[in-house]
């Protein structure tokens, strides 16, 4: 998502402080648009970029959009870009004022040819442009927008990530935070969790977590900017697996398709309370699935096509039901005098985890539609 804040201070004059300008193009395309020669699409890796000549250009917005900034507030640009064509690959970032799309000056700045990943380019707005001014641009800034790399030809895709506008002058509070996660619950293979989120553009190792003291509990420290809403979640081994939360939790973001959890950082370093993989909340005192007390649980009727029962001794306060290669396909607590909809799944066999507050139990059943 974009992101840009700013805070206002009356001395003798009014001031403008700004922190950075955030373009997060995976699954998104950020409202940028097509300024000629190509068309958009939103993917999950990165904002695909289809040519129809080597001349494409996309821009941040309409010709009625307007970022409301000048070009003397920042200094740097990032931007993140996979190019698999070739050519002379030089591509341009123009700066466009209120109202046009005759851009007040560009930048022109090589990237790599035919690339099978991304690497990350940056610009000096503190050189002087390419064309169209002689000297360091500080006017307003309605719109940026990018040139494809030269020597795209028809129907070539050129894939755009992320881009970042900043002061690098500026100093920015920061704050320490640790996230930690417990594995005790999670099984899945793995060896070394991690936390990926809009801070690392969901990287996938970027962010490693450790375990010093073998308990399961997994950490690592991030210093992120105070006052930036993030969001983020956990996987393993550069996104082998990932843990699925519920878009009705109170730490989530309420997005049913790409359910992430949110923080906004604060002003102080902070410790986060560990969290169960997949759960807003601690993992059930009874320790790890190895030590699971085979409480009284029945599940009818088994086979089953539409739903499924349980009868339990302990009321059941979550179910967890998996595949029989360790995906996660159903997290419920809502549950509904313990009666389970199935009818989405599958044929084949799978397991339940009942969690009650002393005991998690698990049973295998099957789907036979």
């Amino acid at each position: 998502m974009k992101k840009y804040f700013f805070s206002i201070s009356y001395l003798f004059c009014l001031s403008f402080i700004f922190s950075q300008i955030t373009y997060n193009w995976q699954n998104s395309t950020e409202g940028w648009v097509s300024g000629g020669n190509c068309n958009l699409t939103a993917q999950p890796d990165a904002m695909a970029m289809r040519l129809f000549s080597s001349n494409a250009v996309m821009r941040s917005g309409n010709l009625q959009s307007n970022l409301g900034i000048n070009g003397g507030d920042y200094n740097q640009v990032q931007v993140m870009i996979k190019n698999p064509t070739t050519g002379s690959a030089m591509a341009r970032l123009f700066l466009y004022p209120p109202g046009t799309n005759t851009a007040a000056c560009y930048y022109a700045f090589q990237v790599d040819t035919a690339m099978t990943g991304y690497s990350t380019y940056t610009i000096s707005l503190d050189s002087l442009p390419t064309g169209g001014s002689s000297t360091v641009y500080t006017g307003p800034i309605a719109r940026f927008g990018l040139r494809a790399p030269w020597g795209g030809v028809n129907f070539d895709t050129i894939f755009w990530k992320q881009m970042i506008v900043s002061n690098t002058n500026q100093v920015i509070d920061s704050a320490s935070v640790s996230f930690k996660v417990d594995m005790s619950q999670v099984l899945d293979p793995f060896t070394t969790p991690e936390v990926n989120g809009t801070f690392n553009s969901w990287c996938g190792n970027c962010n490693s977590m450790s375990d010093s003291d073998g308990d399961n509990i997994w950490d690592v420290s991030v210093s992120l900017p105070t006052g930036d809403t993030i969001e983020y979640k956990y996987s393993a081994d550069s996104w082998s697996i990932q843990e699925m939360n519920d878009p009705n939790g109170f730490c989530t973001n309420g997005d049913p398709n790409f359910t992430n959890r949110v923080l906004v950082i604060p002003a102080n370093d902070t410790i986060l309370p560990d969290v169960c993989w997949g759960s807003c909340v601690t993992c059930s005192p009874i320790g790890s699935l190895e030590n699971l007390k085979l409480h009284s649980l029945s599940i009818f009727p088994n086979p089953s096509s539409k739903s499924i029962s349980l009868k339990s001794f302990d009321s059941i306060n979550e179910i967890y039901i998996y595949d029989m290669n360790g995906k996660l396909v159903l997290f419920k607590t809502d549950l509904n005098y313990n009666v389970i909809d199935i009818s989405f799944l599958k044929e084949g066999s799978y397991f339940l985890l009942a969690k009650t507050n002393h005991s998690l139990s698990r049973k295998k059943f099957i789907v036979k539609n």
